[in-house]
């Protein structure tokens, strides 16, 4: 992997972690949940899943859309569906992540719909995607009325 991504990929590895624990602390039955005028948290377990998705084909082809669904309804009802998806997912963008070259890194952009991220400032943009999601998650926690997992409390709440 290059060296500026490997950089980035181990600050990645710190946030990710996160993910895991949230996905522990919550059951099947959570995923129904739906704030009034909101997306349930299933809906957004699985755009969180999307948008990584999007992230490993903009490294593997250089061009990003956010257009890619999963329509796996299990997703949407099944928290060890979801895990077994994340991880799948994790795999696939430390794969994409380790396929670039240094030239990759250092001279190519990744086209985002009418401008472009280098390599390492789209791995940036992704880390502040799951701060969202997290964020996200904490209102869902407290509007559930559910305690809150040690690390999504102390780090976001």
């Amino acid at each position: 992997m290059n060296q500026q991504m490997e950089k980035q990929f181990n600050l990645l590895k710190l946030y990710q972690p996160m993910r895991s624990e949230i996905m522990d602390a919550l059951r099947d039955e959570d995923l129904s949940f739906q704030p009034e005028n909101s997306p349930s948290l299933a809906e957004l377990c699985v755009q969180i899943g999307e948008w990584q998705q999007s992230y490993i084909n903009g490294f593997k082809n250089f061009k990003q859309k956010f257009t890619y669904r999963n329509s796996d309804a299990s997703l949407r009802k099944s928290m060890d569906a979801l895990k077994s998806w994340y991880a799948d997912l994790d795999a696939d963008l430390e794969n994409a992540l380790e396929s670039l070259s240094d030239d990759d890194v250092e001279s190519k952009g990744i086209e985002r719909g009418g401008w472009q991220a280098s390599p390492e400032w789209s791995l940036r943009i992704y880390q502040e995607c799951l701060i969202i999601f997290y964020s996200k998650i904490w209102v869902y926690f407290n509007l559930m009325g559910r305690e809150q997992p040690d690390g999504l409390a102390k780090w976001i709440g």
